[in-house]
């Protein structure tokens, strides 16, 4: 599993790596989970997706670029995103929909008994 660095709130985080799992219908839902700083426990630090209505295809999802503001350029930066294929209304929110490269992603996910012992 490769995993990356990531700063948000003035907080650093390292040695991170994405939860992904499913919304209900079979919808991707991520979370980023990693190390604060020098504490030797992982640690949740944001869910990325939001589970909406709308029928996307297996490959897309809703981005929370609100409590996240700079994670679609970020993710970006990874290869995970491709692109922004639109931007659907979410409690009075714009959001970004995107295409993710799901083999990418898959790089960066977890193994299941490391995440078990998360704080």
């Amino acid at each position: 599993m490769k995993t990356f660095n990531y700063e948000s709130n003035c907080v650093k985080y390292k040695d991170c790596f994405f939860d992904m799992n499913e919304y209900e219908k079979g919808k991707i839902s991520l979370a980023i989970y990693g190390y604060v700083e020098n504490n030797p426990d992982i640690s949740y630090i944001s869910n990325l997706t939001v589970n909406v209505a709308e029928i996307l295809p297996s490959n897309q999802v809703v981005i929370d670029n609100d409590a996240n503001t700079n994670i679609i350029s970020f993710l970006l930066e990874l290869g995970i995103v491709k692109r922004i294929v639109k931007r659907i209304a979410v409690k009075f929110l714009l959001l970004p929909v995107v295409e993710l490269d799901l083999e990418k992603l898959k790089e960066y996910c977890y193994d299941k008994e490391e995440l078990r012992y998360a704080s």
